[in-house]
């Protein structure tokens, strides 16, 4: 009766341990089972003057209840214990896995971030080359050209705007010049076919503008401009408009002495210059007496792809 008391007793103790504290099965089970086997042997002892087949037979059944509770009670924690990878338990995540997929967002994060801080930077950097080159081309730009009022040889009002999209080039001097005007505006008739040879090339209009108001009217000048291309354009004006044209391209100019009524000789001292003004109006370049047809044209043609760049 004792044995199987202490079995029943060992039996309840294993299963609050499965059902608490797995971890804790052996030591309460080790627990459990001294009192059963001190009072086991006790009686032992108290019937070791009993049949000796008696006592082997309490220590078998003793041996048999404990093997019993044994197996009672691993059987209750594999029925308890939830299988793994299904139930309530999902399969564990490599760590790796994770790690890995957390560097790559960092990595791509990091990446996006550089390369946008790259296209900012360029941006910044262009942005401060393009005020600077503004800035450079202002303070570098010659204060030549400007607003003019003058009437062309059909008595016309012609101003700077009326040849705004247009190549010019302007020649300032007078009908009655013996040599140099002449001159001049055959190298400009020169530079106007060389750059036609081009059809890429854009159009230039010829521009001559008589410093003698007085003399030159718009029937002479339009005769006057026969010999050389046949593009030319002839202005003239009141002797302020012509001033004000002159000041504007900083050309100098000077009426000679007074002559005799009717005489077709007279002097009329001025700068021998020729000046290239691009579409939006602007003085681009100019040439002197000594620079050749071809050293223009080479000329104007870097000024127009300089004017076409800035544009782009």
């Amino acid at each position: 009766m004792i044995v199987k008391s202490c079995s029943r007793t060992a039996q309840t103790l294993l299963k609050r341990c499965v059902s608490s504290q797995p971890s804790r099965l052996f030591s309460n089970l080790y627990t459990s089972y001294t009192p059963c086997i001190s009072l086991s042997s006790s009686t032992i002892i108290r019937t070791q003057y009993g049949a000796l087949s008696r006592n082997r037979s309490i220590v078998l059944f003793r041996n048999q209840s404990i093997n019993s509770v044994h197996n009672r009670a691993f059987s209750e924690m594999s029925r308890s214990a939830p299988p793994i990878g299904k139930g309530n338990k999902q399969s564990p995540v490599p760590f790796m896995v994770m790690s890995f997929a957390f560097c790559a967002a960092i990595s791509g994060i990091a990446y996006a971030y550089s390369e946008w801080k790259k296209i900012e930077v360029e941006e910044e950097r262009k942005k401060k080359n393009e005020e600077m080159r503004k800035e450079k081309k202002v303070k570098g730009k010659a204060l030549i050209g400007g607003p003019y009022t003058l009437v062309n040889t059909e008595g016309e009002t012609v101003t700077d705007k009326t040849f705004f999209g247009k190549w010019v080039l302007i020649y300032f001097g007078f009908t009655f010049c013996p040599d140099i005007c002449p001159e001049e505006l055959e190298k400009i008739g020169e530079i106007i076919e060389l750059m036609d040879k081009n059809p890429a090339a854009p159009k230039i209009q010829p521009v001559f503008v008589s410093v003698d108001p007085k003399r030159d009217t718009p029937e002479l000048i339009k005769s006057y401009l026969l010999d050389f291309h046949p593009n030319f354009i002839g202005l003239t004006g009141t002797k302020e408009q012509v001033k004000r044209a002159t000041k504007a391209y900083r050309v100098y100019f000077s009426e000679g002495p007074d002559q005799a009524e009717g005489a077709n000789e007279y002097i009329v001292d001025h700068s021998i210059v020729t000046f290239l003004v691009d579409p939006k109006g602007d003085f681009a370049s100019n040439f002197g007496q000594r620079t050749s047809p071809e050293e223009a044209v080479n000329k104007i043609v870097d000024k127009m792809n300089e004017f076409y760049h800035d544009e782009d």
